[in-house]
């Protein structure tokens, strides 16, 4: 499928883990909701679970406070929290929606799974077949999918089993699915088991690894991309859309095999003075803009030798707040590629499973 439609970006803010107003989790759903509706403008806001710690009437409505500031559409996932005393997931239906569902929007299907159906995870025979009959349905419609689910299947010492789990993963090595997005971790990190990307964003309650905040997501034909914005992040966002970061290639279509283009999506409150990109730190070249804060340079894949190669581009605002982001891709004229697992960062323990 070509590139007929325009990019889609998404925000996926981590586990809020809501309680009561005044608190530091509450203060940077409040950043993260003026930032989204003020600075990145996503196509559509996917909160990912745990969205309240205790269930309750009262954090249902403060959280129910936050989401309705949003100017983007948004949807809101079961995470076990959501739950608490109320497997049934009553109380959360009651204020959102059904636990599971999908959303088509310009050649993607965005399928929402409930995997709290069993404790600690799984998923009732009914979600395995509605969620087989969802992708088969993309492919008949010619759909890219990407799915969101509040469960890691790669989180440290945690299990990822129960009912429903051996026929999800008999479906997901079945299948093309561009990237799996979840919460839950506490912590963030991107994986790639050979065959799909999985992306954990850190929480905003509780977070650990780092200062909370959100992910966006990039999706455009076979691009894919993400970055991680955080509270303590000021000035501009700065995505390489494209050539694909290696750790999220998972197909020769992921790879650079001749002449190409760097794109790179900016989002600035500020003026963008200059921005320049370099491949293994060789002399650097401008990228120009042709709008929508897309800005974009020639990629001479053909004068590459294959192999893994570094691509860095680096921003100049007016305000001196200036971005650079980074990332390895790879080149290979034949088009010959099998991915390698690997995760970024490595971890190794967490306080929270």
């Amino acid at each position: 499928m070509t590139k007929t439609h325009d990019p889609i970006v998404f925000a996926v803010p981590g586990d809020l883990h809501l309680t009561e107003p005044g608190l530091e989790n509450y203060r940077v759903a409040q950043w993260m909701v003026e930032e989204l509706n003020n600075l990145i403008r996503p196509d559509f806001v996917q909160f990912i679970g745990d969205n309240v710690q205790d269930a309750t009437e009262g954090q249902f409505r403060i959280f129910n406070e936050i989401r309705e500031q949003l100017r983007a559409p948004h949807y809101a996932l079961v995470g076990d929290h959501d739950i608490k005393d109320d497997p049934e997931a009553n109380g959360f239906r009651e204020h959102f929606a059904e636990t599971y569902g999908s959303t088509s929007l310009r050649g993607f299907r965005f399928v929402r799974l409930n995997t709290q159906q069993a404790k600690p995870v799984g998923l009732n025979s009914s979600q395995v077949d509605w969620f087989r009959h969802e992708l088969d349905a993309a492919a008949s419609s010619d759909e890219r999918v990407l799915v969101f689910q509040h469960n890691y299947p790669y989180q440290i010492w945690e299990d990822f089993s129960g009912p429903g789990i051996d026929e999800w993963r008999a479906i997901i090595q079945t299948q093309r699915i561009n990237a799996f997005v979840c919460g839950h971790t506490h912590y963030w990190q991107v994986a790639n088991d050979g065959r799909n990307v999985y992306v954990a964003t850190r929480s905003i309650g509780d977070p650990e690894g780092g200062p909370p905040g959100y992910c966006i997501g990039y999706v455009h034909g076979e691009d894919l991309a993400f970055t991680y914005r955080s509270v303590q992040d000021v000035g501009p966002v700065v995505l390489i859309t494209h050539p694909c970061d290696l750790l999220l290639a998972t197909r020769p279509s992921h790879i650079v095999m001749g002449c190409d283009t760097i794109r790179v999506r900016i989002w600035a409150n500020e003026s963008v003075v200059d921005i320049r990109g370099s491949i293994d730190n060789s002399l650097s070249f401008p990228l120009i803009s042709v709008g929508n804060g897309d800005w974009v340079a020639p990629l001479p894949g053909d004068q590459l030798e294959k192999g893994e190669h570094t691509l860095r581009v680096e921003v100049a605002v007016s305000t001196g707040e200036n971005k650079r982001q980074e990332i390895q891709f790879m080149v290979d004229a034949t088009g010959r590629y099998t991915a390698v697992p690997d995760a970024r960062p490595r971890v190794m323990r967490t306080e929270f499973c």
